[in-house]
């Protein structure tokens, strides 16, 4: 494993400190100033790295989006059966570090300005279609592609529908019933299309 040059290193302290502002302020509030104080750098720093909030923003998206991929290919990597393959992807979505606020405001972020911005959208895509792409290459061996997709699109969908449930109410969701939830829907539709 390579070691982080010291400006990789200053750029990872200024995405944590985006997440921390953003988790503390939200997007619309967020000020590069504010991050650079976070990170204990220069707004002029931020700036050079950056250029514009925008372009912090989608740094510290692709951040999470890219640290969430990586996840995903350890579990894509694993030798093991279609089934416990698709619920080990259950299992780390829904997990409580994915859950946490300071990650939430990052994805709510990317899900809202996603609507109206090219940028933001592209992002939103990658992470879905990777998602999907992992789901579908599990079940591949089980399913034909037409049902495979099928049963993809769905699992990918629980999974999104109780995490956006889970970062938006003020009673966030029992995490572990959340993931049984999902880990007997996706069993059940797993076992129906057989």
């Amino acid at each position: 494993m390579s070691r982080l040059s010291d400006i990789e290193i200053r750029k990872l302290q200024i995405i944590e400190a985006t997440m921390d502002v953003l988790n503390d302020q939200g997007f619309c509030a967020l000020k590069i100033r504010d991050v650079a104080r976070q990170a204990g750098v220069s707004a002029g720093l931020v700036c050079h790295y950056y250029d514009t909030k925008q372009g912090l923003l989608l740094a510290a998206i692709r951040h999470a989006v890219t640290s969430y991929g990586e996840q995903l290919d350890l579990i894509a990597a694993q030798d093991t059966p279609p089934r416990d393959k698709v619920l080990s992807l259950v299992h780390m979505a829904l997990a409580p570090e994915q859950s946490n606020k300071r990650l939430s405001s990052v994805w709510l972020t990317l899900y809202c300005l996603a609507g109206s911005d090219a940028d933001y959208h592209q992002e939103l895509l990658r992470y879905q279609q990777r998602n999907l792409d992992v789901v579908r290459s599990a079940i591949a061996p089980l399913y034909s592609d037409e049902e495979g997709g099928h049963i993809a699109r769905m699992i990918v969908a629980l999974i999104d529908g109780v995490w956006l449930q889970h970062a938006t109410r003020v009673e966030p969701v029992d995490l572990t019933a959340a993931q049984n939830l999902v880990t007997t829907l996706t069993e059940q539709a797993l076992s129906a299309h057989r």
